[in-house]
């Protein structure tokens, strides 16, 4: 079954009416953070300074490279609500390991990338070959990965002090004029948007996600597809967790908390289908854009710390629901052509 059948089926997903959706999805969520940025820009003082766009821009970078992970996820149709404790796990591992090898240079980067891709594919084999439903699977190893890192950490903290100097530096450096972790995050972005539009394991992310049974029957091994979703997602958010702990005043066994919510906000938010096979990552760039300028809005305006749960619990809510109906939409439109 091969090359043909593939080329056939991801050709199908591929229609002039969904390139058309997803356009107009990436478009919503730009004029959404246009209409954002407007709110706060008359509403607080200080808001659309360069220092300050700067701070979103920084803040709004790690919860890019997350978001893009969980991304790849979501559009095979699954959850990975565990990326919060793939963030604290290998980043105070990696942060452990920084401070006991100073000059390992990308040593530390390989330890946090490697641990994430270790979890990722835990995740995966429990859903792809375990069938554990994925919201299951990773509620669960939510749980074992923050016990994993209390355990590794017995009430230790560590100090930035104790991190290697050039992590330090590396947090505030600069080129022309933008932070280095700005343009990690954008060259994320990119790569991950050409490979999910150019390379052929990546396109059958969506393949899968848009209809699972459809895609076995036309040869694709949709369980290999779901395991490397999972490891991708789990690489990129060891990555994250590296950029994270050199940016942090102090590591603890608390790092990356509650970071999922954020994350699954900027995924929905950009535009990405809670329902599997759709989506966009420059959406979900935006997306997390959004989320920050929310955030640093609030704390400009001084409103209560339940404001920001609140907004974000609603942004899912609101984007799920408006995706639910666009999906409707577009099953009736397809519908109407075959009729």
């Amino acid at each position: 079954m091969g090359t043909n059948n593939e080329i056939s089926l991801l050709s199908r997903l591929n229609t002039g009416l969904s390139r058309n959706t997803l356009r107009l999805r990436v478009i919503s969520v730009l004029l959404s953070l246009i209409a954002v940025v407007a709110v706060f820009s008359f509403t607080t003082q200080n808001f659309l300074t360069l220092q300050n766009l700067k701070i979103i821009a920084f803040n709004a970078s790690l919860l890019t490279i997350v978001a893009c992970a969980e991304a790849i996820v979501v559009i095979t149709r699954n959850l990975d609500v565990s990326v919060g404790s793939i963030i604290g796990l290998a980043g105070f591992a990696a942060a452990k390991f920084a401070a006991a090898n100073q000059h390992s240079g990308l040593a530390i980067v390989a330890v946090a990338v490697a641990i994430g891709l270790v979890l990722g594919l835990l995740n995966g084999l429990a859903v792809a070959y375990g069938r554990v439903p994925s919201i299951v699977a990773t509620l669960g190893t939510l749980a074992i990965f923050r016990g994993v890192t209390f355990i590794i950490g017995r009430g230790i903290e560590v100090p930035s002090g104790n991190l290697p100097r050039w992590m330090i530096k590396g947090a505030d450096a600069t080129v022309l004029g933008l932070p280095v972790v700005v343009l990690l995050a954008v060259a994320v972005v990119a790569v991950l948007a050409f490979l999910l539009r150019s390379v052929p394991i990546f396109r059958r992310v969506y393949a899968v996600g848009s209809n699972p049974g459809a895609a076995v029957f036309y040869g694709l091994r949709a369980n290999r597809v779901v395991l490397f979703a999972f490891a991708v997602c789990g690489a990129l958010v060891g990555f994250a967790s590296f950029l994270y702990i050199s940016r942090v005043g102090t590591i603890t066994v608390n790092l990356g908390r509650d970071w999922e919510m954020m994350a699954l906000a900027a995924v929905v938010l950009g535009g990405v289908s809670t329902t599997g096979g759709s989506g966009n990552i420059v959406g979900v760039f935006f997306g997390a854009l959004i989320l920050s300028s929310i955030d640093n809005g609030l704390v400009l305006a001084h409103a209560p710390e339940f404001w920001r749960r609140f907004i974000q619990g609603f942004a899912i809510v609101g984007a799920i629901t408006l995706d639910a109906g666009i999906e409707r939409r577009i099953q009736a439109l397809f519908r109407h052509k075959k009729g």
